[in-house]
């Protein structure tokens, strides 16, 4: 192979007890506990991201100091991982590690009673106990999140094919979610994968591409709650062949690499999570200069630019998308007109009326036509001539202009793919906002329900978000039945 597969972790006799590691224990430090263990155990940060169930990416920016660790579950993980003794974990402020501890429990069998253990067998019986499906298919998948127990009847062809932590995932929400998917998720993977010949790597490759295409797909037509997990799994083999790997064999992992860290960018931005978007931007720019990506460090610009977006900073968007343009006479079409969309965004939000307008007409030399959203056609293959329209309909709404925004929107939304659907549920919330200010508030009550299933199944916050201030902006207006149906839907979503 040319590389050299690094060997675990391991952490040297009387580490634990160090003064210096004691103290960044105490302080909560890991950018300097993990500083430590490459100064005493040798370590390197790929070595080190597989002990903790981070990326090597992560544990380069906590190292750098640009990242904490705050949250107690993540800190618990990495100390497991490195196999931090009882006072280590006291030191940081966790509690001593149990025989048998979990931070929570997921029990998935036939009949999840066999798997309990005694004590629970003499227990009252589980109130939906009774309920549980008598198909020899099913399976129960029980759950206890910070106290709670959920029983899940599940579908074992389903559990099997999608994974624990897949499903998980798209039942629970939030903090509840990335608790249970420590246990069901396997930290270690990538340190497993092994590569035992050029065409095996082939192979694994493009079985990796192939996933990639399912999981944009399952993206659009069902929103990142069903795609992440799937994206981070196939991340985590990236990982573990790139220890493995050199020369132009890792330039091929790189670049898919790359490929997939974007994907995780763009779902967390869905999801709401602006910092692991970030986070996962930079690990894809990492990838793509180490692998002379130039398309892909392209398209990293183009996801900057979106990502400044969110906090309405106009001349970042402005200028990370005319970045993403530079040399742009290599860019494949879709990619080129994506990017003009994306500067023209950046236009409307500097109030640059004309300069917007003018990139969307240019953008349409470009557009692309799909109708699969697999993204067979590259990175933008989702700018169609009907997405850039839905964008000048959200320029015009930006630039003050509701009335000419809906003029757009009634003809653009209607002409989106169909495999598009998130797509279609953020234009009817940013057209239901339009009708909002434009003084039509049961159209604009209307346009919102009809997009907020969409946007609740799919796990979208971005367009929940969009919905909700659409809610706020409808409140004087209460007295109105869609308004109503509308603010009741909002409030039985915050419950």
């Amino acid at each position: 192979m040319g590389g050299r597969t690094p060997g675990p972790l391991r952490v040297p006799e009387g580490f634990w007890a160090r003064a210096d590691v004691g103290e960044a224990l105490g302080r909560r430090d890991f950018g300097r506990l993990f500083g430590l263990l490459r100064k005493y155990a040798g370590a390197s940060q790929t070595q080190i991201a597989m002990a903790v169930g981070m990326t090597q990416g992560q544990v380069s920016t906590i190292l750098a100091g640009s990242r904490q660790v705050t949250a107690l579950d993540v800190a618990e993980r990495a100390l497991d991982g490195l196999d931090a003794p009882d006072h280590a974990r006291v030191a940081y402020g966790l509690a001593p590690k149990r025989v048998g501890k979990t931070s929570g429990a997921a029990k998935v069998s036939p009949d999840s009673r066999e798997s309990e253990s005694p004590s629970d067998r003499d227990r009252p019986a589980h109130p939906l106990d009774s309920e549980r499906p008598a198909d020899t298919n099913m399976v129960q998948l029980r759950l206890k999140v910070e106290g709670r127990e959920l029983l899940l009847p599940l579908n074992r062809r389903a559990l099997l094919h999608g994974g624990a932590a897949a499903l998980l995932e798209a039942f629970l929400l939030d903090d509840a979610a990335d608790a249970v998917l420590g246990v069901a998720a396997n930290p270690r993977l990538a340190e497993r994968v092994t590569v035992t010949s050029t065409a095996h790597l082939t192979e694994i490759l493009a079985h990796l591409r192939e996933q990639w295409h399912a999981l944009v797909k399952t993206d659009n037509l069902l929103g990142p709650r069903f795609a992440l997990t799937g994206v981070l799994n196939q991340i985590s083999i990236l990982q573990g062949l790139l220890a493995s790997t050199a020369d132009t064999q890792r330039a091929d992992v790189l670049q898919l690499g790359a490929q997939y860290a974007e994907s995780a960018a763009w779902l967390y931005e869905d999801s709401g999570d602006l910092g692991r978007a970030r986070q996962w931007t930079l690990q894809a720019m990492e990838w793509a200069y180490e692998a002379d990506d130039q398309l892909m460090l392209a398209w990293t610009g183009y996801r900057r630019s979106q990502q400044a977006a969110v906090s309405g900073n106009a001349a970042e968007v402005i200028g990370f998308a005319r970045a993403a343009r530079r040399g742009e006479d290599r860019l494949p079409s879709p990619m080129r007109a994506a990017i003009r969309v994306q500067e023209a965004c950046g236009r409307a939000l500097a109030g640059d009326e004309f300069r917007a307008q003018s990139l969307l007409d240019e953008a349409h030399e470009w557009a692309a036509d799909d109708t699969d959203g697999d993204a067979r056609g590259g990175h933008g293959s989702f700018c169609t001539e009907s997405y850039i329209e839905v964008n000048r309909a959200a320029c015009w709404l930006t630039l003050g202009r509701p009335g000419a925004a809906l003029k757009v929107y009634e003809d653009a939304v209607p002409a989106l793919p169909a495999v598009y659907q998130r797509d279609r549920a953020a234009a009817m919330g940013r057209m239901a906002l339009a009708y909002a200010q434009a003084g039509q508030p049961e159209a604009a009550a209307s346009t919102a329900r009809a997009a907020l299933p969409v946007a609740r199944n799919a796990g979208s916050r971005r367009i929940l978000s969009e919905i909700k201030q659409v809610g706020a902006a409808l409140e004087p207006r209460r007295a109105l039945p869609a308004v109503a149906e509308l603010l009741a839907d909002l409030d039985q979503e915050a419950a």
